[in-house]
């Protein structure tokens, strides 16, 4: 069974500042020079450190990268704790040149997941914020509930698209430390239902990030 966000995912935006903001995205005409990345950090439960590691080869066109460690899981015999499940990425940037801002626009997750009854929702949680303005940040939410009292699995793909006036942009001069907050929670009858998701028999859980980019 193959689940895609688009289809099942009960998507709500939560953004940090009332008013919208307007965006002028690049035309394809427009040549954007990005920052170095000075580094990469990931904290968490899900990736423990030492557990990810992300390259930076390719950062603008692909950035991909595994959690082998992320795992999330409920029932009669799994603590609290292990219910909800994040890892944060952290992205240290250098300068570009000056007049150009970038923004994470489309986050993708892939994993798997198990139900084994009805009762229970597994909510993925993406928070976006530069550290230099931790109060301006975008927070999506998309629910999957379980309805079939059967037993259901399989692979599960989310795709997020950040509305325009959601992103979060970076300082014009494009260096800033990045933060990608990626949690996965169970509610409900959490006591009652035992349900998973993490890592498959052949997979681990994934992420992928695609960006936009402006003058400013």
């Amino acid at each position: 069974m193959h689940l895609t966000g688009t289809l099942v995912a009960l998507l709500q935006f939560g953004l940090s500042e009332a008013a919208p903001r307007t965006t002028s995205i690049l035309s394809t005409r427009d040549t954007f020079t990005p920052p170095a990345i000075a580094s990469t950090s990931f904290s968490g439960s899900g990736c423990p450190q030492g557990t990810t590691d992300a390259p930076t080869a390719g950062l603008w066109e692909h950035f991909s990268f595994g959690l082998p460690s992320f795992k999330a899981k409920t029932g009669p015999l799994s603590a609290v704790a292990d219910r909800s499940v994040n890892c944060q990425a952290h992205l240290n940037f250098g300068a570009s040149p000056t007049g150009w801002q970038f923004a994470l626009k489309n986050h993708w997750s892939n994993g798997y997941f198990e139900f084994d009854g009805a009762g229970v929702t597994l909510t993925q949680y993406l928070t976006v914020y530069f550290s230099q303005n931790a109060a301006n940040t975008a927070t999506t939410a998309q629910s999957i509930p379980s309805t079939d009292n059967a037993a259901v699995s399989g692979s599960l793909s989310l795709h997020t698209s950040i509305p325009e006036a959601a992103l979060i942009w970076s300082p014009c001069s494009g260096s800033g430390i990045l933060n990608v907050n990626f949690r996965m929670a169970f509610t409900g009858a959490t006591r009652n239902v035992t349900a998973y998701y993490g890592a498959s028999k052949n997979s681990s859980v994934s992420e992928q990030w695609g960006w936009v980019w402006r003058h400013c």
